[in-house]
């Protein structure tokens, strides 16, 4: 009579080789979830400082007088902002005179500055905005 010695399941060997294929790709997929991480913070906080200097951008002409000059204010107590207002020169190359103009263009240029992570981050936008000239200042 003959008996059989075959068992079935996994060698010890065949289980170690599994465990560490299913260990590296854990850490790999861990990696992945905090790199996502990672940048949704940083995404989030991009969109927050984009959406304060478009408020910011907003205010200029409603609330605020669109005139050359400097301003600066804070947001909150880890983000300021500064703000330069000046003339912007249209190149013009042609023989027409053009002192007297319908609108004037301004260069607003807002830095934004914030504290994340103990990093200061700078971030600057840069728009033209158009003014009707004040003709009567001048006499």
């Amino acid at each position: 009579m003959r008996v059989n010695t075959k068992q079935k399941g996994f060698t010890l060997l065949e289980i170690l080789v599994a465990f560490t294929l299913l260990a590296a790709m854990f850490a790999t997929i861990m990696e992945i979830v905090a790199g996502s991480a990672k940048n949704t913070i940083k995404a989030s906080h991009n969109t927050k400082i984009a959406m304060l200097a478009q408020s910011k951008m907003d205010e200029l002409g409603l609330f605020e007088v669109l005139e050359e000059g400097n301003s600066s204010g804070e947001f909150d107590k880890d983000t300021t902002w500064d703000l330069e207002i000046i003339p912007f020169d249209v190149p013009y190359e042609g023989n027409i005179n053009q002192e007297f103009t319908a609108v004037e263009l301004m260069q607003v240029t807002l830095t934004v500055t914030s504290e994340n992570k103990n990093r200061n981050n700078v971030t600057e936008f840069v728009t033209l905005r158009a003014v009707t000239p004040d003709h009567n200042r001048d006499r």
